[in-house]
């Protein structure tokens, strides 16, 4: 007769599945430096970005050498994000496909920028504003973002300080700011539509001037006055892709009316039949 086998001991639970970390708000952030000139402050710029899991980095027409070895003994772990960082011929170029972007300044510049935010607000904003990728911008070390620089920036933040000195390093900049954010959590969910990104917004931008200059708006108000204050007016709304689309379709129509064609704002007219989908091409 068999002896009955002993018991089978109870099978472990197994563990449930490792929830992902969901990703923090500098997931889908570039850092952005502007005429740098220190290439100890790129390479270290750029070990920070390794740190914070920021894995677009850009540069505006850099001051210094980028492949050198102060830069390249200061990107620890990093050194590869710094040499292949793109290279742009300015701020405008650089953030054209993000949806919002944030300057900095150790000047308070309130004025038509707007007030300054303080970093920790930067959350907030983000989700006010969502976008598919944001820019963190930061300036030359002497003199910061020029006010053309700012303009492109839909925000900026300026950095408390408690002591004599009312600046800090730019490396020491990124990474007080890039800290706080990070640290603030994933982003939160929001009910506003993502962001049309800058490309799109700043054609919108030149082709409503155009439009205005066509029906002699311009006659009374002073152009070079006037553009400035419209680009921060369009800066200061949270324009989806589809937002964009509309606005410029309606000022399509209001050419094709008016004029009898659509413009591209570029010297190009596009002659259009309402009713009819085909379009020709004639020099402006």
């Amino acid at each position: 007769m068999a002896t009955p086998s002993a018991p089978l001991p109870p099978t472990p639970a197994l563990a449930p599945p490792a929830t992902p970390v969901p990703a923090n708000l500098l997931a889908s952030a570039c850092i952005v430096l502007v005429r740098t000139q220190g290439p100890i402050n790129l390479g270290m710029v750029a070990r920070l970005c390794g740190n914070f899991g920021v894995k677009d980095l850009r540069l505006v027409t850099p001051e210094c050498e980028i492949d050198c070895p102060d830069a390249r003994k200061f990107s620890t772990h990093a050194r590869e994000l710094l040499l292949t960082a793109p290279i742009y011929p300015d701020l405008r170029s650089a953030v054209a496909d993000c949806g919002l972007v944030i300057g900095s300044s150790a000047r308070t510049r309130h004025g038509e920028y707007g007030k300054g935010l303080l970093v920790q607000e930067v959350p907030k904003l983000l989700s006010e504003r969502p976008a598919a990728l944001w820019a963190l911008v930061f300036g030359n070390e002497a003199d910061g973002l020029t006010e053309t620089e700012l303009g492109a920036c839909q925000a900026w933040i300026h950095l408390e300080t408690w002591g004599d000195n009312q600046a800090y390093n730019m490396a020491q900049s990124v990474a007080i700011a890039a800290y706080c954010i990070g640290a603030a959590g994933p982003w939160q969910p929001s009910e506003q539509p993502i962001a049309a990104d800058r490309g799109h917004v700043d054609s919108l931008y030149r082709y409503w001037l155009e439009t205005l200059d066509r029906f002699q708006y311009f006659r009374r108000t002073n152009r070079e006055r006037f553009a400035p204050l419209f680009e921060h007016f369009l800066a200061r709304m949270h324009l989806s892709a589809h937002d964009v689309q509309v606005l410029r379709g309606m000022l399509a129509q209001y050419n094709y009316f008016v004029f009898g064609e659509r413009f591209d704002g570029k010297g190009v007219k596009r002659e259009v039949d309402p009713g009819n989908d085909q379009e020709s091409m004639k020099d402006g």
